[in-house]
């Protein structure tokens, strides 16, 4: 069901992804999965890790800018008030807003979850946070990498030379 969400969700995102849909689409859907296995979410926490996993990136394609926490964030919020679910913002805002910390999450085992996921699926599995190289492999089989971290590599690249005092400003300690 969750993860059917996340394809309805970027759905109505594809003119903004053209091209990138699929390769998005997929680290989105393999950043859910692995969510939901570094813990045993709720029903509504499978909801909250669904949305986060839509959105966490969009920005990038939504406000075409490598700065796009703040703007991923929004459109979840903005998808959130709107099927009324006002009280998960704070939560899906935080796995958002912290799926770039370097450091783990203190008292947020969503939050948390939420980062080592995206940190499993961006290091090719080189971090794995006891989860097991089949499941990658299963989950890079179901939902092919389809060129996302060439396109992050270059996204990296291209803001180093536009911003070499802050290349990197999704990061946080």
């Amino acid at each position: 069901m969750a993860q059917t969400l996340v394809t309805g969700i970027l759905a109505d995102y594809s003119p903004q992804l053209g091209s990138h849909f699929e390769k998005y689409h997929n680290h989105a859907c393999r950043v859910y999965k692995l969510s939901c296995s570094l813990l045993t979410p709720s029903d509504e926490q499978k909801y909250c890790l669904a949305v986060a996993s839509a959105f966490h990136d969009l920005g990038i394609w939504s406000h075409h800018t490598f700065d796009y926490l703040g703007p991923s964030e929004e459109l979840a919020q903005i998808y959130l008030a709107k099927q009324g679910k006002e009280e998960l913002i704070p939560t899906v805002r935080a796995c958002i807003n912290l799926h770039h910390k370097l450091t783990p999450v203190k008292n947020n085992p969503l939050a948390e979850a939420f980062r080592k996921a995206d940190l499993i699926d961006l290091s090719f599995g080189l971090f794995r946070f006891g989860l097991s190289a089949q499941l990658l492999q299963t989950l890079n089989q179901a939902f092919p990498k389809s060129g996302f971290h060439r396109f992050i590599a270059f996204k990296i690249l291209e803001n180093s030379l536009k911003k070499p005092w802050n290349p990197l400003p999704i990061v946080k300690w």
